[in-house]
């Protein structure tokens, strides 16, 4: 208990150094850090997920295996055998493979094709958007199951959708995305370590700003070459 209060308190104080350093066992810590993670409306979970993947991150120069020990843990709690306390892992596992792309980038199929499960859907779509374009066959998989759930009724369903189509640049959801941009669902967005009040409307806004953006830059690199 005591052990999880000072997780905890590093957490708030975003010190991920100490943290590291407080716990030499990296097995324990990531215990505790995923215990840390089901409550979505506090900060802490978030940056108990960031922290995984950064200890994955470290793990990975000296220990490959221990990285994927983790990953085949975490799509153990995803399944069913492990009564459904894995509800966070897609977004544990994308800290991961964002953070270890050639260990881990046949992971990244493996998390969105979790994505018809309910319970599991809004963090799949955020997870992809975490995972970003890492290889086009990730974005050939991963696209068209985005822009299925573009038009999703659950808010934080179609907001992260919104998040992972501007991501992995999925040229024809400009149409949807317009649609969305008016949309004024709150949802909670974890970025740079905070977590911040966020809208459909404004995470279809930013997605359709980077569609855009990156239209022009291939358009100016074509024409310079």
């Amino acid at each position: 208990m005591r052990a999880k209060k000072e997780i905890k308190r590093l957490l708030e104080e975003n010190k991920y150094d100490e943290l590291n350093a407080l716990f030499p066992n990296k097995r324990k810590l990531i215990t505790l850090l995923i215990s840390s993670t089901y409550n979505r409306t506090e900060v802490v979970s978030w940056r108990a997920m960031e922290a995984i993947g950064q200890i994955a991150t470290d793990m990975s120069r000296e220990n490959p295996e221990f990285v994927r020990e983790l990953v085949n843990r975490l799509l153990w709690m995803i399944r069913d055998e492990s009564g459904g306390i894995g509800w966070s892992c897609p977004e544990i596992l994308s800290e991961i493979v964002k953070n270890n792309p050639e260990i881990c980038k046949d992971i990244a199929t493996v998390v969105a094709s979790f994505h018809d499960e309910p319970p599991l859907t809004p963090g799949v779509m955020l997870a992809i958007g975490r995972i970003g374009n890492i290889h086009d066959y990730f974005y050939d998989f991963a696209a068209p199951i985005v822009t299925s759930y573009l038009d999703d009724p659950d808010p934080a369903t179609r907001a992260y959708a919104a998040y992972a189509a501007g991501e992995l640049d999925i040229r024809d959801t400009e149409d949807k995305l317009e649609e969305l941009t008016n949309d004024t669902s709150p949802v909670p967005f974890y970025e740079v370590g905070e977590l911040k009040d966020m809208t459909a409307g404004k995470l279809a806004n930013t997605a359709l700003a980077k569609l855009r953006l990156n239209a022009m830059l291939k358009t100016a690199s074509v024409l310079n070459n």
